[in-house]
């Protein structure tokens, strides 16, 4: 779990913000050293709405796709394949 004073939030608050969605991390806050709030995805709460949890899994899942996928063959087979895997 990473620890930032609120200042390095402030600056950077749309990367902080991506890597807790992103990467799902949990981040605490802390003001003059004691922690004032925590971030954590969506995914590890009880959200009312289950359809932004599915989106940001799919998106997670997503992140890795060049890493994984079958280089040399058609990308059309490769789509293929994953949807079927799914």
């Amino acid at each position: 779990m990473k620890t930032i004073p609120v200042m390095e939030m402030r600056r950077h608050l749309g990367a902080i913000l991506d890597d807790v969605r992103l990467k799902s991390e949990t981040i605490i806050v802390e003001r003059a050293g004691k922690p004032i709030v925590i971030l954590s995805p969506v995914e590890h709460t009880e959200y009312p709405s289950g359809k932004t949890t599915r989106r940001l899994r799919a998106v997670k899942e997503m992140a890795g796709i060049y890493e994984t996928s079958m280089r040399g063959k058609s990308a059309q087979k490769w789509i293929n394949t994953e949807r079927d895997n799914w």
